[in-house]
């Protein structure tokens, strides 16, 4: 009799803790402003939404948001649908808010979609270089070593825009989306949740930490101007249930990819609730 009692009281506090989007105070998201352009470089058409929805949600929900641009490297030709899905890319894109001039697609013989196939680093390179000199892009986002999905493609893109960042004396800032084991992966509505008790704990001990030094320096064992440095945290962006209602509705926009596994994806992904990212140092 405890436990369902248990239950109903708990579900405010878990619909509380869901509903709103919530990130850490990185330079990620703390340091971007009106005046800063963001890359996305992907893959294929669906990965926007498969993996980057949090960020690409979460920055546009800053004070002042930055501008967003998404640049897939394939048209997804595997199954011979490039063009279905070049439209698809369009639509998912829409519902996530990227304007148009804002979204760019690319079908270059030497990239295409392959999942045994390696992509040339220095090609990659040089058309992130275009991209970035077109639109004066200041921060740029995509897979970390891993791919995530573990992906060649999506590996081979981390090499190709670090390669990129690594020939410039002054690149822009690079960041990689943090690829989970296969169990954390398919944690679904449990990441949420647990991304947000670490977020909130990490705020609580912040606070402690400040108050704890006032005191030290009210008793005189701190000196006044002595400070305690904490470390940046790690970039983490967290949807509510509207954002990931709006996730899910971009992914459904990508119709020619809604095969069964698909939709175990889309149901338990952690991907299309949090993102966590690493600033990649050239």
């Amino acid at each position: 009799m405890m436990l369902p009692t248990l239950v109903v009281a708990l579900l405010p506090a878990l619909a509380a803790v869901l509903y709103q989007p919530t990130a850490t105070q990185s330079p990620l998201n703390n340091e971007l402003t009106s005046k800063d352009i963001v890359l996305f470089v992907t893959a294929h058409p669906d990965d926007e939404c498969m993996f980057f929805a949090p960020t690409i949600l979460g920055l546009q929900s800053i004070a002042q948001p930055p501008d967003i641009h998404v640049l897939s490297l394939s048209f997804g030709n595997a199954d011979g649908l490039g063009e279905t899905r070049h439209k698809e890319f369009q639509s998912s894109l829409d519902v996530l808010g990227i304007p148009e001039g804002h979204k760019h697609i690319l079908d270059h013989p030497e990239l295409q979609d392959n999942i045994t196939a390696k992509w040339n680093p220095e090609i990659i390179s040089n058309l992130v270089s275009f991209y970035v000199n077109q639109h004066n892009i200041t921060t740029i986002l995509t897979f970390d070593r891993r791919g995530v999905s573990g992906h060649l493609n999506h590996k081979s893109i981390f090499h190709g825009v670090r390669r990129y960042a690594q020939s410039r004396t002054v690149p822009p800032k690079l960041y990689a989306l943090i690829s989970v084991p296969t169990l954390t992966k398919y944690t679904s509505i449990l990441a949420p949740v647990q991304a947000n008790v670490d977020l909130y704990g990490m705020r609580l001990w912040r606070r402690v930490d400040t108050a704890a030094l006032r005191v030290l320096r009210s008793l005189g064992i701190v000196e006044e101007e002595k400070k305690i440095a904490l470390p940046n945290p790690m970039p983490v962006f967290v949807s509510g249930v509207n954002q990931f209602v709006t996730a899910h509705k971009a992914m459904r926009a990508h119709w020619s990819q809604m095969v069964w596994f698909r939709w175990f994806y889309v149901l338990f992904s952690r991907y299309l609730w949090v993102n966590e990212w690493q600033e990649i140092l050239s």
